[in-house]
């Protein structure tokens, strides 16, 4: 048709193109349906994620009805995912806001909220964030949520049990003080409400309760201080011999006394205040009533008030019964609770003291009910008696344990010190203790005596002196002895520090000392410290012999002599590589400069008159080789490339052959084609396999010269006109070449896959060899300006493939 009708032509090639939008178009719409159905069944949706998706759908033009409305369907429900996550990290945010909250008004003011109240408030925080953390989006919720809530929900706890701590607190005070009110004023002792007060602690925050029972508390603590002070009768109780009798003005006093005591008596019984009512009673019995001639009417009243306070007596007298019963109880429970022996120990304290308490404030208890109160912890105490036995039978053996000791270290000093005898097993000189062993036994025995364990109090005093003195009988002499031998290695360090250096028998003289040492260390040791410090000294002085030795005997000149030589041979050897640059290989040149480099770093220093020399010499060896080196993969690289250019026009010469009537010319010829080949330098493998696969192609169907063949490759030709043009296209994008001005728009569409597709792609996408590989080998007709970009293309291909090797 190209040759009948173009403008059939150009009609055909617009509806091809129209064919290949739409299939892109397609190909882009499944993707992204793909892209969301994958979103929608990931676990964690984020919203950047949904927003990359629709701007990928929007820039697709005139996708298929169906594509659009299952794009629909999905991103409706990611958009309900991403709602629902929104709710989710909104209600998180509120309650922890909340306990936040919470938690800023319980410090701001503890009596804000009771106890109850914010145990139930934190019960339906924690249940609704159990909810939000069970929740299917609780993935998506930030991770810093969670921190935050645990650590505002740890401090609510804690808050709460200081609250329920001062309410228990308040508690106990509020029933104590009951139970004091319900006693006798003279049966509370100052000391003891004050021990049994302060034993309950301090409230965390001031309360109205807290103020009252305080109150309550002074008021029961001035009573009892009342009650212990004696009673100072009134004078008018009764006459005295000698002295004046009370006048009208005293007996006055003494009525209005007796009347005040009276009411006083009355108003604390109705309160039930039964100690106040009984220090009333005491000062009323002091008075003496013949003498205040009491109305009958009085009389009554306090009458009746003697008898209501009996009755409250005789209630305390109960309570305390009562009490007394649940002690007992509890006493014959110890035995089955399975508790350790102190703190069994503890728990039986404890009761007999509050049974004691309670006979100050409630009277004397019953026989009955102390026997078996008593029979109850005596049973109770038998594990705690035998664990304490077994305690004392223990101390008991330790101390036979330390006396043997001592008699064993008594007997050792009188053997060792007074050895005359001498003994090959011990090692010790006729008429010389063995300071060794002295030594090694005063350590063992006084690891022995720390290991003994717990003793006596009332011994171990005595005991521990008597060890001191027995082991002192050994220590001093050895102390002595070790003294004199620290001065004996004190010569030894002093005579190698003194010995001379450039003589040859020091390094003999030198290890007798050291044997010396070696002898003296076994026959005596010392302390750990004394014996480290003196040998580090030693050591040292040794070491500075050898060393001085050494550099005297050093060759320093003759390795300096020797490296300028190695050096000077290595400069030779570079030259003699610079004059045969034209024969020998880049490359072997290259590996040749580096082994020389690495071979002069490991060389030592030559001697300083020549150091600048060798210096300036292996530098100007080293940047003349390098040019060249440099100009050679230069000149290969352009050989490379215009072996590539000529080869690519060889390709498309044959191609285009193949749509000539008639027969070739000479120079046209299938075997001068493949000659010409031949004659052209070999490309790099990956080019020259895929080069010549193009030109076999097109070479064998000239040879075949089958029409039907031919007209399909030229079509094939023809269809990648448009796809060279986009190869191109891209490859000018990734090495960064630029594009004619007419393919800007398009040039920026192609950028935007490229980049797409590197990063769906995770890495940085092909190459610009690679690209330029995929243009080459791809039959295709091209113009002689799409010819022009191919060339420049490579020319700008290779030169940056060598900048990169460089």
């Amino acid at each position: 048709m190209r040759n009948v009708d173009r403008r059939v032509v150009k009609l055909m090639l617009s509806r091809l193109d129209v064919l290949r939008r739409q299939q892109q178009t397609s190909a882009q719409a499944v993707l992204c349906l793909q892209t969301a159905q994958e979103l929608l069944n990931q676990e964690q949706l984020l919203p950047n994620q949904v927003a990359e998706l629709d701007r990928a759908w929007q820039q697709i033009e005139n996708p298929l009805e169906m594509q659009q409305q299952e794009f629909r369907q999905i991103s409706a429900a990611l958009a309900s995912r991403l709602s629902a996550q929104a709710e989710l990290q909104r209600a998180v945010l509120g309650l922890l806001a909340r306990l936040r909250q919470l938690n800023q008004q319980i410090n701001d003011d503890p009596l804000a909220h009771t106890a109850d109240e914010v145990a139930f408030q934190a019960a339906q925080i924690a249940e609704h964030m159990q909810q939000h953390q069970t929740n299917v989006e609780a993935i998506t919720l930030p991770k810093q949520l969670a921190s935050e809530y645990a650590v505002a929900f740890q401090v609510l706890q804690q808050r709460l049990q200081t609250l329920l701590k001062s309410q228990e607190t308040l508690n106990a005070r509020l029933a104590l003080l009951t139970q004091w009110e319900s006693m006798a004023a003279e049966t509370l002792k100052p000391e003891l409400l004050r021990r049994s007060w302060t034993s309950l602690g301090v409230l965390s925050a001031s309360q109205a309760s807290d103020q009252i029972a305080e109150q309550r508390y002074e008021a029961l603590l001035k009573l009892s201080i009342a009650s212990a002070q004696p009673v100072v009768l009134p004078k008018s109780a009764q006459p005295l011999v000698g002295v004046e009798q009370p006048t009208d003005t005293d007996k006055v006093a003494s009525h209005q006394q007796f009347v005040a005591a009276l009411e006083g008596l009355e108003a604390a019984l109705e309160e039930g205040a039964l100690q106040v009512a009984m220090d009333y009673d005491k000062t009323l019995r002091a008075m003496d009533f013949k003498a205040l001639k009491i109305t009958p009417p009085q009389n009554a009243r306090l009458v009746q008030a003697r008898g209501e306070l009996g009755r409250l007596q005789g209630w305390a007298r109960w309570g305390g019964n009562v009490s007394r019963e649940e002690l007992m109880k509890a006493a014959q429970e110890l035995s089955d609770q399975g508790l350790a022996v102190i703190e069994l120990a503890k728990k039986i304290g404890s009761l007999r003291a509050r049974w004691k308490s309670l006979d100050s404030s409630a009277g004397s208890a019953p026989k009955v009910l102390w026997d078996g109160f008593d029979a109850a912890c005596t049973a109770a105490y038998l594990p705690v008696a035998a664990h304490f036995q077994l305690l004392a039978e223990e101390r008991q053996r330790n101390q036979i344990k330390a006396l043997l000791l001592i008699d064993e270290i008594q007997q050792y000093a009188a053997v060792a010190l007074n050895n005359t005898d001498s003994d090959r097993s011990t090692g010790s000189v006729a008429g010389l203790p063995d300071w060794k062993a002295i030594a090694q036994f005063c350590q063992q025995k006084q690891q022995a005596w720390r290991g003994l364990g717990a003793i006596n109090r009332s011994e171990k005093k005595s005991l521990d002196k008597s060890f001191a003195n027995a082991s002192q009988q050994l220590l001093a002499p050895l102390l002595v002895q070790q003294q004199r031998e620290i001065t004996n290695r004190e010569k030894l360090i002093t005579e190698a520090s003194e010995l001379p250096v450039n003589q040859r028998d020091t390094a003999e003289r030198l290890r007798e000392l050291q044997l010396r040492w070696q002898e003296q260390a076994k026959a005596l040791p010392l302390s750990r410290q004394d014996e480290q410090l003196l040998w580090q000294r030693f050591r040292i002085a040794c070491d500075t012999i050898f060393t001085q030795r050494k550099e005297a005997a050093s060759t320093a000149d003759t390795e300096r002599r020797q490296n300028l030589q190695v050096k000077e041979e290595l400069c030779t050897s570079l030259e003699a590589a610079i004059s045969q640059i034209e024969v020998a290989v880049p490359s072997v040149l290259t590996g040749m400069l580096r082994q020389t480099q690495q071979d002069w770093s490991r060389t030592g220093a030559v001697p300083r008159g020549a150091e600048a020399q060798i210096e300036a010499r292996l530098s100007a060896a080293v940047a003349s080789l390098q040019a060249h080196i440099d100009q050679a993969r230069h000149n290969a690289v352009i050989a490379e490339a215009h072996a590539l250019c000529d080869k690519l026009a060889l390709c498309q010469l044959v191609e285009v052959s193949l749509g000539l009537d008639g027969d070739a010319e000479p120079e046209g010829n299938p075997d001068r084609w493949d000659a010409n080949w031949q004659a052209m330098p070999t490309l790099p493998s990956v080019f020259e396999k895929t080069m010549r696969s193009r030109f076999d192609t097109a070479l064998q169907l000239h040879r075949v010269a089958e029409r039907p063949a031919i007209d399909a490759y030229l079509m094939t030709l023809e269809n990648n006109r448009e796809k060279l043009l986009q190869e191109l296209l891209r490859a000018e994008i990734i090495t960064g070449v630029d594009s004619p001005a007419t393919l800007t728009r398009e040039r920026l569409q192609v950028q935007v896959e490229v980049l797409q597709a590197a990063l769906k792609a995770g890495t940085s996408g092909l190459s610009s060899s690679d690209q330029l590989l995929r243009a080459c080998g791809l039959p295709a007709l091209m113009d002689y300006v799409t010819r022009e970009r191919a060339e420049h293309l490579i020319m700008s291909v290779k030169g940056r493939a060598e900048v990169a090797k460089a």
